[in-house]
């Protein structure tokens, strides 16, 4: 590329946030730090923390489920972005860097995960103000941040650089403003990866940089076994050169290492750009893929005649359009940014990688960062599936295409050659997440899916792994995934039942019944024999089973069931001699739908004053807005339901009722509108005290699935006080 092509270089960073849609309620930098959030009162006072109180989110530019995004880099857990160290008890976090600082801007970051595998942060990017390359690997100090959604800028102190950085779906567009007596350049370490913390960091196996035009370099990197082909251009840079351990390469145009698999450092290496005057700002564009530089230079292609701004712009118009599909009305400024930077949150992940699938040569659905499926399948999948039900189309074929590769559904799936495994948390989630696919309307080919699911569940052939063991013995460790497995199996009956498959029907049946295996009869209570994660057996306790009439019923009966709700929330005191292990109060996710289990013992109103709890004294405004970590969208998606005044019930066609927080909220679904309206709306007034289904009363505390559709309303009369409506209803139990 030469450096007269037609492209328009800024002359100023963006200063004004451009959207005109809710995008401007969203805070990005929410839930980026340590908690800040009030001080509980109440049954609130009683909960506890297992996780650090920090949501581990990062404020970088993103576009909604965006492939590709870009923040500064510090080395800090989790992200790669502030200044923790890494933390896994309910602690304070601790700080691992004691200045609010950067080394560059690097790509590809989770959102609000705890300790995982693979932590990314690829292609560091380093604006530079000294002779050669000096300040390569200095750490500046961040000021001046700013960020809205499909946007980041920031300050580097010491070196006096403004940095701005925006995105396409599978690129970055960097921008950088140096001092005015500096000839600016950026480096770019091509080996960079991960956290700068012990044992989090990635290291090439393997890569290549080629120079190929006077201010443009291509090349790939292997990093945790996936190819990442890249393609950097540098509109007008003057000059261009190749790196390794902080020296330029004279002459060089051309390095490569051979693909070793040790997982072992490299010497670092890199590409750099020098602006060709004094004070001339860079800008860097670079495209993505996991196929082939084919596809890297058609990223950028997508983005050539526009400039920094327009690009950002389009940005902010892609979020405006995604975060307009919920449309709230009424509330306070601060409810509203809460709000819609849950909903925002909620759309990060998992990361639309489509056509990129690094295992195939098969254009079509591919995601990656289902980094906390236990947690996303509860709130998030159900959420997208229902304001983007062809989406939840791709996503069900992409679920498809990796058990047919690896022969079993996921339980979680990084940007790696090595999906994870990860047995302590959960198992068995897709079936559930395929269940709740197909009751919602999402379009599929079923009958290959439920043979898939026979295959590596139920068929003979199936000798190993948790499936086999529940078969043969229909009870496994932890006992958690016992519960699992059998609503597992359920989702297996309910589809073949639909579908008029009776063998496997007929199989699934014995297993769906086997969840009371886990549960001790004495105390109503999971067993404690067990080793849960991140939590004891009262959190794992109250979770929706199909068949909560019998879990009910084992615990002695509602009023039983009542009382253990009423201590592990605490209402009540624990009895003489009891150790209760409270409700997590949403700094984790094992008990997060335990809130809405009052509704099967005719108490909604206790739901709304746990979740209105939850929402008062867990949720707040600014970096400390978060509880505990955000899981990948996965607890942002439980406010979002939770302050629309609906919860989703996995793999049963079932909504909750519970508290609205705003006086009108409509989804906008395929075909037209749901409208959650209330009347006699006011900050104190939780509680129901009737309801009407589009203009008929409605006098239980849950909607079918089948009337959740569009083109309806829901008005809910509020008041300051319990009433009884919903106490005479159940919402239906699913046993086969």
């Amino acid at each position: 590329m030469e450096g007269d092509r037609n492209i328009t270089l800024s002359s100023a960073m963006l200063n004004e946030h451009p959207g005109r849609g809710n995008s401007r309620w969203v805070d990005p930098f929410l839930g980026n730090a340590e908690t800040r959030l009030p001080e509980p009162e109440g049954v609130a006072a009683a909960w506890w923390r297992a996780k650090p109180p920090v949501g581990n989110t990062h404020p970088g530019a993103v576009l909604p489920f965006g492939m590709v995004s870009a923040c500064a880099y510090s080395g800090a857990y989790v992200t790669g972005y502030g200044r923790y160290g890494v933390s896994l008890t309910g602690d304070s976090p601790p700080v691992a860097f004691e200045r609010h600082e950067a080394l560059g801007i690097a790509h590809f970051q989770q959102s609000g995960t705890g300790r995982i595998r693979v932590y990314y942060n690829y292609l560091l990017t380093t604006p530079l103000t000294g002779e050669g390359l000096e300040g390569l690997g200095t750490r500046f100090a961040l000021a001046e941040e700013r960020a809205w959604p499909g946007y980041y800028s920031a300050r580097l102190v010491e070196s006096n650089v403004a940095c701005e950085v925006t995105c396409t779906q599978r690129g970055a567009i960097h921008r950088y403003e140096f001092p005015q007596e500096v000839t600016g350049k950026v480096a770019i370490d091509l080996t960079a990866g991960g956290l700068l913390l012990d044992g989090m960091r990635s290291f090439p196996q393997g890569g290549r940089v080629e120079i190929v035009e006077p201010s443009v370099a291509e090349g790939h990197v292997w990093m945790e076994g996936i190819p990442i082909y890249f393609r950097i251009e540098v509109p007008r840079a003057s000059r261009t050169g190749l790196w390794e351990e902080g020296m330029v390469l004279p002459g060089e145009t051309l390095r490569e290492f051979p693909r070793t698999y040790t997982g072992e450092e490299v010497n670092p290496f890199g590409v750099w750009f020098e602006a060709g005057a004094a004070g001339e700002p860079l800008e860097v564009r670079i495209g993505f893929s996991l196929r082939n530089p084919e596809r890297c230079r058609d990223a950028l292609a997508q983005a050539e005649e526009m400039s920094f701004s327009a690009v950002a712009d389009k940005a902010i118009q892609r979020w405006d359009v995604v975060l307009g599909k919920i449309a709230v009305e009424g509330g306070t400024a601060e409810l509203r940014e809460i709000f819609y930077s849950a909903f925002y949150h909620a759309t990060l992940k998992p990361a639309d990688f489509r056509n990129e699938n690094p295992f195939s040569s098969r254009d079509g659905p591919f995601f990656f960062d289902l980094a906390t499926l236990w947690d996303q399948y509860k709130t998030q999948l159900p959420l997208l599936m229902t304001l983007w039900p062809e989406w939840g189309g791709h996503f069900v074929e992409f679920l498809s295409e990796v058990a047919n590769r690896e022969g079993a559904f996921p339980v979680s799936y990084l940007m790696d050659n090595a999906p994870e495994r990860f047995n302590k948390q959960a198992t068995g989630l897709c079936h559930m997440i395929l269940a709740d696919a197909q009751m919602r309307g999402v379009e599929a080919d079923w009958e290959r899916i439920l043979r898939l699911l026979w295959v590596t569940s139920l068929s003979s052939k199936v000798s190993k792994g948790r499936f086999a063991e529940f078969a043969r013995h229909q009870v496994v460790q932890p006992l958690s995934h016992t519960l699992d497995l059998a609503c597992a199996h359920f989702a297996i009956a309910q589809m073949a039942k639909h579908l008029g498959y009776q063998r496997i029907y007929d199989q699934s049946l014995p297993l769906l019944r086997a969840w009371p295996n886990a549960f001790d009869e004495n105390t109503g209570l999971l067993r404690e024999d067990s080793d849960y994660y991140e939590g004891e057996n009262w959190n794992y306790s109250f979770r929706f089973l199909h068949d909560m009439v019998g879990r009910i019923k084992l615990a002695g009966g509602e009023e039983a069931f009542l009382d253990l709700l009423d201590r592990f929330f605490g209402f009540r005191e624990a009895r003489p001699g009891e150790t209760v292990h409270h409700f997590e109060g949403l700094n984790n996710e094992p008990d997060m739908e335990a809130p809405y289990l009052y509704h099967y013992v005719g108490r909604p109103d206790r739901t709304a004053e746990v979740v209105r709890n939850v929402i008062r004294y867990q949720f707040a405004t600014g970096r400390g807005g978060l509880p505990g970590n955000d899981d990948s969208g996965g607890l942002s998606s439980w406010l979002v339901w939770s302050m629309m005044g609906l919860f989703p019930v996995t793999g049963m066609p079932v909504m909750l009722i519970c508290s609205p927080v705003f006086p009108r909220v409509a989804l906008k679904l395929p075909g037209g509108e749901f409208v959650v309206r209330t009347r006699n709306h006011h900050a104190d007034h939780y509680y129901v005290q009737r309801a009407w289904l589009n203009g008929r009363e409605l006098d239980r505390s849950y909607l079918k699935l089948s009337e959740f559709q569009a083109e309806s309303e829901l008005l809910l009369e509020m008041g300051k006080e319990p009433s009884p409506w919903g106490s005479g209803s159940r919402p239906p139990s699913f046993v086969s």
